[in-house]
């Protein structure tokens, strides 16, 4: 299982594999992209094997970094529900 990191920089969410430093960050833009971002982090997190994250102090003031924390929430639930195939 890998160790993930959940940030926002530059009003986007990044998930991040902690375990292999190597990897790139994976952006997802919810202000724009919501329904593809919310597929997209749910596969990821069904393909990397991974059912938890650790978050950084960005989440709990999303609204500082250009994320409604409404918005922010309804996509961690739909993400959290989401059957990927």
């Amino acid at each position: 299982m890998s160790y993930m990191f959940l940030d926002i920089v530059n009003e986007r969410l990044e998930l991040s594999d902690l375990d292999n430093e190597n990897n790139k960050p994976i952006v997802f833009d919810i202000n724009s992209d919501f329904d593809g971002s919310v597929e997209s982090m749910a596969t990821f997190m069904v393909a990397a094997g991974s059912t938890m994250y650790t978050v950084s102090s960005a989440i709990a003031s999303a609204e500082d970094h250009g994320i409604d924390s409404e918005v922010l929430d309804s996509f961690l639930d739909s993400v959290e529900s989401y059957e990927v195939a």
